[in-house]
Order: structure tokens, then sequence, then C-alpha cells
């Protein structure tokens, strides 16, 4: 007998552009604070957000990441060498002749740690969203083209198709014994010979595409009927509320104590 599928999460009964919104706006408030302290809150309550309301476990959410946390080292050394405080403040610490400030490591905590905030608010949004309740929201909510949304929805699951035409050509070079190497002449030629059949397999999914939407008269009435209507429920609201209230609250609360700061000018 067949297991029950698991129901599905908080996160994922809410109404796409609901949840859209609220990231958005927590976005923009993280836009306009310019402290450390505040996003690193707001990062560790959207973890455990995804991992209580989405069912997302800590690693899944922190794995994808460590691209941004590189980033945090780019912006670190800007911060280092072109804060404009650098010049009248005095130094924390001295490597060599290279002078770090409080101000340069206030502003790249800053930056670094909101930009972790976008990404994982990001990430959370996407892996607890079907792109194709998204796109009917878009439509059904915010009355997007179902043109484009369709244009948007197909290029969406090509991306998968991709991945798995990549692997499948590299397995047959593999099969044919030939060898990848190391060294930048080396991925040049990978590239090039990964690059060539993955074009043309492209054309001919985009060209199959483009023939079953004209056989279907796709695009020749303003509207079309679906399957399925998204729409906005109460409890989709009462999450918007709760979103801006404890986003609210915290930013409040971190300003009476001192630590958050709004950027000005």
């Amino acid at each position: 007998m067949t297991p029950p599928a698991p129901a599905p999460s908080y996160l994922y009964r809410r109404n796409p552009s609901i949840k859209l919104l609220a990231v958005v706006l927590v976005a923009l408030t993280l836009t306009f604070i310019f402290d450390p302290a505040t996003p690193a809150v707001l990062f560790c309550l959207t973890l455990l957000v995804g991992r209580l309301l989405a069912g997302l476990s800590l690693w899944s959410q922190v794995k994808p990441l460590w691209v941004f946390v590189l980033a945090g080292v780019a912006i670190l050394l800007a911060n280092i060498f072109f804060n404009k405080e650098n010049a009248v403040s005095p130094a924390l610490v001295y490597i060599g002749s290279l002078k770090i400030t409080a101000p340069a490591l206030w502003a790249a905590g800053t930056l670094w740690l909101r930009l972790m905030a976008f990404a994982l608010l990001s990430l959370v949004f996407v892996k607890s969203t079907e792109p194709q309740h998204l796109v009917l929201s878009l439509v059904h909510q915010l009355r997007l083209n179902y043109r484009v949304a369709y244009s948007t929805l197909a290029g969406y699951r090509m991306l998968p198709l991709f991945q798995s035409d990549y692997q499948t050509i590299r397995a047959a070079h593999r099969v044919r014994g030939v060898k990848e190497g190391n060294g930048w002449l080396r991925l040049w030629s990978r590239t090039r010979r990964y690059a060539i059949p993955l074009l043309a397999g492209a054309v001919r999914k985009a060209g199959r595409i483009a023939v079953a939407m004209d056989a279907r008269a796709f695009g020749a009435l303003p509207s079309r009927t679906y399957r399925e209507r998204m729409v906005v429920q109460p409890a989709d609201w009462v999450f918007l509320a709760l979103v801006l209230l404890v986003v609210a609250a915290i930013t409040a609360a971190l300003w009476l104590a001192g630590v958050a700061r709004f950027a000005v000018g």
C-alpha cells in the first residue's frame, strides 16, 4: 500500500502573490536599514520560518548561500580600501600597512548581512512555491498577460531540461573516452564541446513548443480558460499582516535599543 503524500506546508498553501508581496516589503525594509544587527536578526528569523512553516531543513537553506558568503569577502575588502570614513576614523588594528577601521567593518557587515537576508528570503520563497502556481497567481491576481506568463513558465521549465541534457552529453563523451582534463585550455575545449549540442537541443525544443502553441491557436483570443484558478484566502491576508507586524516589531525594538540605524541621504 502506497503511503499517503505529506500534507503541503503552511507556506506552500499561501497565495504566491501574497508571499511575493511579503518578500518585497521585507526587502524594502532592509534597504532603508544600515546596521548589521537588524538584517542578522531577520536572517535568523527567515531560517526559522523556512524550517517551521515551509518544512525546509537548515542545511538546505544555508548550503545554496555559499556564493553570498564569498561575496562578503569582496564587500569587506572594498570597504577596507575605499570607505570614505577610513581617512578620519581611528584604526582598530593594522595588518601591515593596511588600516582597518570600525566604520569599514560596520558598513561591510551591514551590506553583507543584508545581501544574505535578501538571498535567503528569495530562496525560501522559491522552495515553498510551485512555479505553475506562481505564474497563475501573477495572471489572476496581478493581471499579468497570459502570453507573457506562459513564456515565462516555459522558459523556467526548460532549465531542468538543460541540466539533464548536459549530463547526457557529458556521459556520452565519457563513454567515447573523451577526457575532460584541467586548465584553461581544457575548460575552453570542454565548454565548446558541450555548448554546441546544448544550443542545438534548445533550438529543437523551442521549435517544438512554438509548433504546439501555434497548433492550439495560442494567443488568438484576448483571454483564456484555466483548469486551476488561484484565489486569495483570508489566511493569506493574515499571513501578510503577521509578517509586517513581526518585522515592524523587530525593527522598532532594535531602534529603541539603539541598535537599528536607518540610511539617510
